[in-house]
């Protein structure tokens, strides 16, 4: 719980809410999901899919934005992926770990780090400011130790950004 638990939490609000809120804003403009309407989805959905035998969910911004990566622009494409996991496990499901054993991982590998570079495509147009001291102390944090402890550096750096002007102002 200390190491995995609590370091989902921050991962969560800013995986599954506000990079997701945010990516659905930058690929469709005209249709606005707030971060309180993913909340109370995952909300919802994990509070009932247990009962029926199902792991946490919640609406990532990976999974968004590969989909939107490789051509998925409307819901069909979740429903024909839906309909493609759930026929896999009805029939296929006692021989689908030898299958995934020949699956070559670089194809895997190759995937995601095309959409590491979608992720990343709006911070290519930012400029080496104040405004990424936060992101780089989280990633820092995040990798020497873990991510919990990365987001706390993050938002400490971000209050102490903001907090710093003020304490100058006037002196």
């Amino acid at each position: 719980m200390i190491l995995a638990g609590f370091a989902q939490i921050p991962l969560t609000i800013t995986n599954a809410t506000i990079a997701t809120s945010s990516l659905v804003k930058r690929y469709w403009p005209e249709k606005q999901v707030s971060s309180k309407q993913l909340t109370m989805s995952h909300g919802i959905i994990n509070t009932l899919l247990p009962l029926a035998g199902s792991m946490s969910l919640c609406h990532g911004a990976g999974g968004l934005a590969s989909k939107y990566y490789f051509g998925a622009r409307t819901g069909g494409a979740n429903i024909i992926e839906g309909l493609t996991h759930i026929s896999i496990g009805l029939f296929f499901s006692a021989s689908i770990v030898g299958l995934f054993t020949y699956f070559p991982m670089a194809i895997i590998g190759a995937m995601m780090f095309l959409v590491g570079i979608e992720l990343t495509r709006p911070s290519w147009t930012s400029t080496l400011d104040l405004e990424l001291i936060p992101v780089i102390a989280t990633i820092v944090v995040s990798v020497l130790t873990n991510m919990g402890i990365g987001f706390l550096a993050g938002l400490s750096a971000h209050y102490l950004i903001r907090l710093l002007p003020h304490m100058f102002r006037g002196k």
